[in-house]
């Protein structure tokens, strides 16, 4: 074989592995638990790319995780190449601030898009007579489970409210899957819970189990607004909370997946695309994921910086 014939050859091999070989890329995405949100929004991005499979050569397979604190963790260690996370966790990931500083490589996070607004909730009884954070005192409170988005803002209200321990009557650490039972069962009396709504789970407390949200106060609202612009007002409605006479305040935050800037151009661009190509069948795969829209997806609250591959998406898709 002359010399041209094998620069050829190199050549041919080269071309065919970047057009084929690197898009050929198993993608391993970071939810929480089975019975939260990230998990069926998860499932329902994965599926989404999977059903054009044939067409791009990508697969996605969500994987059951600790939740948002320990998927970031799990993407810059390479254990992921997707995860789902709050939009807060993910600019001070970022940054290397808070529980994130020495993260190696934390510059390298890219977002892929927005996926729905998260409020936080705080669950009692009907009947337990806790009307607000004043009856919380000698009380059990749940915080999560360690490396979860619950735990970090759980951690963040003892701060602003200057609680500790000693201020309840026990403080426990069930996940998201463990709870309901203690909290249906009596073990427990407050939930602290950051979820996408509706939610299977929330309906079960709520119809069996007479849950109801309380709000926050102005105290809670401000502290976590201080924190950054990522928390924002919002409201439960009441069709969400039946057993409320009002909508509810909160304060809420984006869901948001992120990717490290590690990944290819060319298949991140691809996931994009097939989102915004599909868009209607995305928003109607959950409830959640509702009132989806390009703005939403790209351009509504974007802490972390758009992988490359997603901005050549958003080109294109304008061209």
């Amino acid at each position: 074989m002359n010399r041209l014939s094998v620069f050829i050859s190199a050549f041919l091999i080269c071309f065919l592995s970047w057009n084929y070989g690197e898009a050929s890329k198993f993608f391993s995405l970071g939810t929480a638990s089975t019975k939260g949100t990230y998990f069926p929004v998860g499932r329902a991005f994965c599926e989404q790319i999977n059903r054009f499979g044939d067409e791009h050569k990508l697969r996605c397979l969500e994987y059951v995780t600790g939740g948002s604190v320990y998927n970031i963790h799990a993407l810059m260690t390479g254990e992921l190449d997707l995860a789902i996370t709050r939009s807060d966790l993910a600019y001070f990931a970022y940054n290397g601030k808070n529980r994130f500083k020495g993260l190696a490589n934390h510059g390298r996070l890219r977002t892929v898009l927005n996926l729905y607004t998260q409020p936080l909730l705080i669950s009692v009884k009907k009947d337990s007579g806790i009307k607000s954070f004043d009856d919380f005192a000698g009380r059990s409170i749940n915080i999560g489970n360690k490396g979860s988005g619950k735990r970090d803002i759980a951690e963040k209200i003892f701060r602003i409210m200057n609680w500790r321990n000693s201020h309840f009557s026990g403080v426990t650490e069930y996940s998201t899957t463990q709870q309901d039972r203690p909290f249906c069962g009596g073990e427990v009396d407050i939930l602290v819970e950051a979820i996408g709504l509706p939610n299977t789970l929330y309906s079960k407390l709520v119809e069996k189990c007479d849950a109801i949200f309380i709000g926050i106060p102005p105290k809670v609202a401000r502290g976590l607004r201080n924190v950054g612009p990522f928390f924002f007002d919002t409201t439960i409605p009441r069709f969400l909370n039946p057993s409320y006479d009002k909508p509810v305040q909160t304060v809420g935050m984006k869901v948001v997946l992120l990717t490290t800037s590690s990944k290819s151009s060319r298949s991140i661009e691809i996931l994009a695309r097939t989102i915004l190509n599909n868009l209607k069948d995305f928003r109607d795969a959950h409830p959640a994921l509702s009132g989806l829209t390009k703005k939403s997806l790209f351009f509504e609250g974007i802490r972390v910086p758009l992988h490359a591959g997603v901005q050549k998406a958003l080109k294109v898709m304008k061209d």
